[in-house]
């Protein structure tokens, strides 16, 4: 991964508001989880109000990933972290 490339996912991370940064905290601890279960879990334990706004949000942006039935948190997203975004 390039430079260029983690200084945009940093940028994305810094923009993001409060409940964002809880919801892909949230994917940091558990990488990958059920649609079902992470709805149930933002509004329940994190008191997420619309979690599903906020995870198309995160999808468009490149900071999850959605499969069939569930979302995961790139590998790239990681490696940022990592470096300190």
């Amino acid at each position: 991964m390039s430079g260029e490339d983690v200084a945009k996912i940093k940028e994305a991370i810094n923009s993001l508001d409060r409940g964002s940064k809880l919801v892909l905290k949230y994917f940091v601890q558990n990488r990958s989880v059920g649609e079902l279960l992470a709805l149930r879990e933002l509004r329940g334990l994190y008191r997420i109000k619309d979690p599903a706004r906020i995870l198309a949000r995160l999808t468009e942006m490149g900071l999850l990933e959605r499969a069939p039935g569930c979302y995961n948190i790139p590998k790239k997203v990681l490696k940022a972290l990592k470096e300190g975004a």
